[in-house]
């Protein structure tokens, strides 16, 4: 029996070489926004819980394509898992040392208020946190109490406002374009010039 578990991460300026990594430097499709985060790393959360590194590999090898969500309301700002809606998609993952890091694109044009809260939080220097979502097969649990789940396979990540992984999984960058034209925009509303 498959069973389900969250773990959170947070997210924030992608750059051209960051971009040709994972092969989308030519790509330059307005709909799309790139972003790079860290999907986990190998330590236990506040949930107890953890996926060694050996594990990362079956999460590499299934996130790709799969959704990244997030709930949103103008009054509250992020919510949780519940209510969350498709913002945009993996496209890949790698591990670095301990952490996984993924690059995706959050579509522009669908849910847009989502979107452009977490391009704001971004450009204004404010940590947007994320809660991945995985299945698994089975689990260890050891002394210290955390449960390491095996045999897992990525099911989305989706954007929150409190992750187990206190800010231990951030957004790192957004694609550069995205970064400009809100500079300009901020200096067109300060009635400054590049």
């Amino acid at each position: 029996m498959e069973k389900t578990a969250t773990f959170n991460f947070a997210c924030g300026l992608m750059k051209e070489d960051e971009l040709a990594l994972a092969g989308i430097e030519d790509y330059k499709n307005p709909l799309l926004t790139w972003v790079k985060l860290v999907f986990t790393d190998d330590q236990s959360n506040k949930n107890d819980q953890g996926i060694k590194q050996e594990e990362f590999t079956n999460l590499i090898k299934s996130m790709t394509w799969m959704p990244i969500k997030a709930s949103y309301n103008a009054e509250s700002g992020l919510g949780g898992h519940d209510e969350a809606v498709q913002i945009g998609v993996i496209k890949t993952g790698e591990q670095l040392d301990n952490k996984i890091v993924t690059i995706g694109a959050l579509y522009n044009d669908e849910n847009i208020e989502i979107v452009d809260f977490i391009k704001n939080q971004f450009t204004e220097d404010s940590q947007v946190n994320f809660s991945w979502e995985v299945r698994y097969k089975t689990s260890d649990t050891d002394e210290a109490g955390t449960e390491w789940l095996k045999e897992v396979t990525t099911k989305a990540i989706t954007a929150v406002e409190h992750p187990a992984y206190d800010g231990r999984t951030p957004l790192l960058s957004i694609s550069s374009i995205d970064f400009l034209k809100a500079v300009e925009e901020e200096l067109i509303a300060r009635g400054e010039k590049l």
